[in-house]
């Protein structure tokens, strides 16, 4: 595949994905005065890891050759100087080795569900129930609700109950034609300029009296069904969010990464990661969720499960590599997390079942509260309870659960006290993981 593209192209394949659906009305006139200001706060990246990962071959290792078959002639491996603690498995050494002083691990979380769909949204919304919007969902409502990529997702847990729009990014190569329907032949750097099936008087012809219906829709407005004001106002919004968009073109690099990382893997991960760190650096995105499949290793367990964590490595290095070239890696906030995990025992095809006891991965640049580890599990991998505030282990204490993670990333967000936060409680105790 060819990865080169111009930024005029680029900016035509984001509008053809959807990327304009989000931009509020107000902002057609902020973009009319440039009266915009870019967002440069914190840039809140949630990763996951779907399918259900195996963090007893990852953050919380157990080394017990009936659970993991590298224990049969390997132990758990430590950091000098730190309690993250990780397995012999994958590209664990490096990973860990090279990121620890910014990651702080939290394990022995009980996701109350094996089924995927359920820990996928106890996972990031922080309640197992349906009608909670994610963690992303909210930072970009408080924090960018004026702005058209507020919200960028990769097809993650994405639901927003209504506090904002995401702008669902896909394969920027294959959405030219989604919106040009017109063009039938795309330039590029070839002999052949684009093409289209109307000559520009036609299509000018056309444009203007789409504008003319558009006006004629937006004048009985007032008179229209609340769906009906609220999708018209997004189809005008669309049509009006080029100028903003074009704050991408000076993002955008000239050459996108290839999708085959440095393993051989075809990794979708590392243009996500591009792609929404460019929306970042625009000042136009505030969140964005990422996502590495192939976790759901029920059968060839090692082997697959150790391609996936490499994918996941891969990914996760390559957005801090790409971060810091940029100048921006003091900007994230990253959590990584997953469905829940797999069972501390293979099955009869070698592979590995759901099991509800998972952990987290919190990341944030040489951050005070990094480099450590908390949460406890026993050799048998059950969660432990601990205390709030100590995070020791305490028979008292509480048993970690996703809506005590959504509730801390809440309150290192400084989103916590929030009305949109209030809108959705998580009857969390606050549990003292950032100090």
């Amino acid at each position: 595949m060819n990865n080169a593209m111009n930024r005029r192209h680029f900016l035509q394949l984001l509008v053809a994905s959807g990327l304009a659906a989000g931009l509020p009305l107000p902002l057609r006139a902020q973009a009319a005065d440039s009266n915009f200001t870019p967002y440069n706060g914190p840039f809140f990246v949630s990763i996951e890891a779907g399918g259900g990962w195996d963090v007893t071959s990852f953050c919380d290792p157990k080394a017990n050759p009936a659970i993991n078959h590298w224990a049969s002639t390997q132990g758990v491996q430590t950091i000098s100087g730190s309690s993250v603690a990780y397995a012999p498995f994958a590209h664990n050494q490096r990973f860990f080795s090279n990121l620890h002083p910014h990651m702080l691990v939290v394990n022995g979380i009980d996701a109350q569900t094996n089924a995927h769909q359920a820990g996928q949204r106890y996972s990031w919304s922080g309640r197992l129930a349906e009608g909670y919007p994610s963690f992303a969902a909210l930072a970009a409502a408080v924090y960018g609700s004026g702005l058209p990529l507020a919200y960028l997702s990769n097809g993650g847990y994405n639901q927003t109950a209504g506090v904002i729009n995401y702008t669902l990014m896909q394969d920027p190569s294959a959405l030219n034609k989604l919106v040009y329907q017109d063009q039938f032949l795309d330039g590029g750097n070839g002999w052949d300029a684009a093409k289209y099936f109307h000559r520009q008087s036609t299509r000018d012809i056309i444009n203007r009296h789409r504008a003319e219906r558009l006006a004629r829709l937006q004048a009985a407005q007032p008179h229209m069904a609340s769906r009906m004001q609220a999708a018209l106002n997004q189809f005008a919004a669309a049509k009006d969010g080029q100028q903003l968009l074009e704050l991408l073109a000076q993002y955008v690099p000239q050459t996108l990464v290839d999708y085959t990382d440095a393993d051989g893997y075809w990794n979708p991960l590392l243009r996500q990661a591009q792609i929404a760190l460019a929306a970042y650096q625009s000042g136009l995105c505030v969140s964005t969720d990422l996502v590495a499949w192939g976790f759901d290793t029920h059968a060839n367990h090692d082997a697959d499960h150790a391609a996936a964590l490499m994918r996941l490595q891969n990914g996760v290095e390559y957005l801090w590599a790409e971060a810091e070239r940029l100048g921006i890696d003091d900007k994230l906030v990253v959590m990584i997390s997953s469905d829940f995990a797999r069972t501390p025992g293979y099955n009869d095809g070698n592979g590995k079942d759901h099991w509800p006891i998972s952990s987290t991965i919190f990341m944030s640049k040489n951050a005070s509260w990094a480099n450590r580890s908390v949460g406890l599990t026993t050799a048998a991998h059950e969660a432990q309870a601990i205390n709030p505030q100590t995070l020791a282990a305490d028979s008292n204490g509480i048993l970690l659960q996703p809506k005590h993670i959504q509730q801390a990333m809440r309150q290192l967000a400084g989103i916590a006290d929030h009305e949109l936060s209030a809108r959705f409680p998580l009857n969390a105790e606050t549990i003292s993981l950032f100090g």
